[in-house]
């Protein structure tokens, strides 16, 4: 008889949780709808701006998300401190970009970092304050 990991009570043996794969697709499909008004707007640079925007607004998402459940039940702290994550790296980055890039401004960049880091916003609290609901449904269920 073979033992599952809900039924022993260990962490699966995966490394990436659905969540964080969720959170990279709905980035990579909101990039995909972004990219032709990237283009039409400012050609090439539209979407290469685009592109970094979505790895810099991805990539802290993807930690805190992985790293939810470590925190238990504190999810609020969580939330709070995600935005915090989130704020520093994505505003390091576009810092880093506009002193060391020339030639990427408002329409080349900086719009689609700020459209990508609400949709990114909102799909990180989603999920973050879905898994204040799901323990204790899970509790209830064995």
């Amino acid at each position: 008889m073979s033992s599952t990991p809900e039924d022993t009570g260990d962490q699966p043996s995966s490394s990436i949780s659905p969540d964080t794969v969720r959170l990279v697709s709905e980035s990579l499909g909101f990039a995909f709808l972004l990219a032709g008004p990237a283009w039409l707007v400012a050609g090439a640079k539209g979407l290469i701006g685009l592109g970094v925007s979505a790895l810099l607004c991805t990539a802290p998402g993807c930690l805190v998300v992985a790293f939810k459940g470590l925190v238990g039940e504190t999810q609020a702290t969580l939330v709070l401190a995600a935005g915090g994550f989130r704020m520093f790296f994505v505003l390091l980055g576009a810092l880093g970009a506009k002193f060391a890039v020339s030639g990427y401004g408002l329409k080349e960049f900086f719009i689609w970092l700020a459209l990508f880091y609400l949709f990114m916003l909102a799909i990180e609290t989603t999920a973050l304050l879905a898994a204040t609901d799901n323990p204790k449904t899970d509790r209830q269920a064995d």
